[in-house]
């Protein structure tokens, strides 16, 4: 190699080292900064993990405790990095930061639980994620398990007593421990009933204390995270009457399963953030409760799952078929649905390769009062098929590249080509909330 190209390639290999150096010691900077403010300020850390339900229960028990409290909450945006800006963002008059810690990989939630320091751990469920990263049950439950393990004997672990993986973490910790359930727990579901409309309700009872829960959330798989945040809510001292009150008037999150009317048209439920095979089943659930003219599932792409995906679709549309009128396949997932020639004579099967052609078909075909659930992993922004039956959605990419979705995203009316250079950001989601005043 010539001298010159040497010289050339040091310069650059010293370049890039430095760049790569100041970018630690800034990460090192920024959770320095938020281990002072995490000391200097009184708030209780509240961190919840698991393999389901993290964003539902944190928004909740922080629109619960918003009642009579000042909360810093973070959602959505659940790494190492986003906890630090979360702490960095602590004021001394915040009552409770209510956190969401997240995975992809082992090891991930060890650093976050030990710069969290965390009062109060919650774990939701234990499940198959990330099937790349963790391949079993087992490396989950360790991954989430560091939760736990980071409190300290004043603090408290809140655990699902139905997940046998999520109960047995009760054995590493030392701190006070209190469970919920539906078949176990201290706190236990009782008397569930689901509407016709498909919003849940049920009674949390404690031994004599019974408190009445009616939600507007849509399936009675939601037990989980408004079981988990009146169990902390209640367990941090939150009198019961204003625990059911903020229940009642909490709104699904956005992607979430979360109800849309259109008046004179039809009602679509977004179920578009995330779709691991484990719980495909819980949305068509909650659609076999719903009474409507029409039903329509739509199902996008199936994410978390070991070896061949032809069964996982072939059999998401067998279980579909006998609960709704018509089942609708978008992407290259089609053919994976196996139906038959009368599945498609008979209009209960439709494939189509675009979210385009899609969303025209929908706008063309809706009546008024049906009910449209989309299923789908976020990269999909299935949601754009529901924006369209609103507005003309012009931006139509098969992927753009953002984990916005396209609400928080806002140029969904502009084609894509002629979208900003500068994309938008993925923020942390981080909000301050007292008596339903956003503080920002």
């Amino acid at each position: 190699m010539p001298a010159v190209t040497k010289m050339r390639k040091f310069a650059s290999d010293a370049a890039s080292a430095y760049i790569s150096s100041q970018k630690i010691a800034r990460q090192h900077l920024r959770q320095l900064h938020a281990r002072a403010n995490r000391m200097r300020c009184n708030a209780r850390i509240v961190a919840v993990t698991g393999s389901s339900a993290k964003t539902t229960t944190v928004s909740l028990l922080s629109h619960i405790l918003s009642g009579n409290s000042q909360v810093l909450t973070q959602v959505f945006d659940n790494g190492l990095r986003d906890a630090a800006k979360t702490l960095r963002r602590m004021k001394s008059d915040d009552d409770y930061v209510i956190m969401e810690a997240g995975t992809g990989a082992i090891g991930h939630i060890q650093p976050i639980a030990q710069l969290m320091q965390p009062d109060i751990a919650i774990v939701t469920l234990v499940a198959l994620e990330h099937y790349s990263a963790f391949r079993t049950l087992e490396a989950v439950a360790k991954e989430k398990s560091e939760l736990v393990r980071a409190l300290s004997q004043s603090g408290l672990a809140i655990l699902n007593a139905d997940d046998p993986l999520t109960l047995a973490m009760a054995e590493i910790t030392q701190a006070r421990k209190v469970t919920f359930g539906i078949d176990n727990g201290d706190y236990r579901v009782r008397d569930a009933e689901v509407s016709t409309r498909g919003t849940l309700a049920f009674n949390l009872a404690k031994q004599s204390q019974v408190v009445r829960l009616e939600t507007r959330l849509v399936g009675l798989h939601h037990w989980l995270p408004v079981a988990a945040a009146a169990t902390a809510a209640l367990e941090l001292g939150c009198p019961p009457r204003l625990v059911a009150e903020r229940i009642r008037t909490f709104d699904p999150i956005f992607g979430r399963m979360s109800v849309h009317h259109i008046d004179n048209g039809p009602t679509f439920i977004l179920d578009t953030a995330k779709s691991p095979y484990h719980s495909i089943h819980l949305p068509l659930e909650a659609l076999k409760t719903i009474s409507a003219p029409r039903k329509r599932f739509i199902l996008g792409q199936i994410s978390d799952y070991q070896g061949n995906n032809v069964p996982r679709y072939r059999d998401t549309f067998k279980a579909a078929k006998t609960i709704v009128d018509e089942v609708i396949f978008v992407g290259p997932y089609g053919k994976f649905a196996r139906a038959t020639d009368a599945d498609i004579a008979e209009g209960r099967f439709k494939s189509f390769t675009t979210v385009e052609a899609l969303a025209e078909y929908i706008k063309a075909t809706a009546i008024p009062e049906e009910v449209i659930l989309l299923k789908s992993s976020q990269g999909m922004h299935l949601e754009r098929v529901f924006l369209n039956a609103l507005d003309q959605v012009r931006c139509w990419p098969e992927d753009c590249g953002t984990r916005l979705t396209c609400k928080d995203c806002g140029h969904f009316q502009t084609a894509f080509p002629e979208h900003p250079l500068k994309k938008p950001p993925v923020h942390v989601h981080c909000y301050r909330r007292s008596s339903d005043e956003i503080l920002q």
